[in-house]
């Protein structure tokens, strides 16, 4: 049984603030799916109009679809990645970040009738050289994203935004749907935030 969608939308060419290393990178995500204690999920990799994403995926046991790319920050890959979804759940894995084994079965464990939830994420203090809870807001513009929540699929709700703040104005239809719940900060490291020069940095 497919309890959860893990849709990841990846487009490996360049382009301002990018990660470093995505060839790579990707399957380091892939994997950290792959990994989880909680096996009731299906990986699902639309590339946005990115044939060297297709390539590199081809090979292994999980489900990818192309689609044309629409422009930058794009829900379409997102969208297309709801729409094949096969779970009950969806959530969302960027192609430079990574899930602890138990981030899934986390969710699992506190999502209960809720439509929707969202919850912490982790990142890293280059600094102090340790990981550390960030505490983000759902109502704020850039103290949130793709990394603080899962939805149920049949919410009906659409990535339609196309910028930087694609995440925002989606969490926005989100906040329409009342039965929800801030969790237990569950196991999504994020590791590459562009911009940010005290944890900007490419891990």
């Amino acid at each position: 049984m497919v309890t959860f969608s893990v849709v990841i939308a990846s487009y490996l060419g360049s382009y301002g603030g990018a990660a470093r290393n995505r060839e790579q990178k990707i399957l380091r995500a892939i994997n950290s799916i792959q990994s989880q204690t909680f096996r009731g999920f299906e990986i699902i990799v639309v590339a946005d109009g990115c044939k060297k994403t297709i390539e590199i995926v081809s090979d292994l046991n999980i489900k990818s679809f192309f689609v044309e790319r629409k422009g930058h920050f794009s829900g379409t890959p997102r969208n297309k990645g709801i729409e094949e979804a096969e779970g009950k759940y969806i959530t969302y894995l960027d192609i430079d970040d990574v899930y602890g084994e138990n981030h899934l079965q986390t969710i699992a464990d506190n999502i209960g009738n809720y439509d929707w939830v969202w919850y912490n994420d982790i990142r890293y203090n280059p600094r102090m050289r340790v990981w550390y809870e960030n505490k983000c807001d759902i109502t704020v513009m850039g103290r949130h994203g793709t990394s603080n929540i899962c939805h149920k699929k049949d919410l009906s709700v659409a990535w339609d935004f196309r910028g930087y703040a694609h995440d925002h104005y989606f969490i926005e239809q989100l906040l329409k749907f009342n039965n929800f719940t801030k969790i237990p900060t569950p196991e999504y490291y994020v590791c590459h935030i562009p911009g940010d020069q005290t944890t900007g940095y490419d891990l």
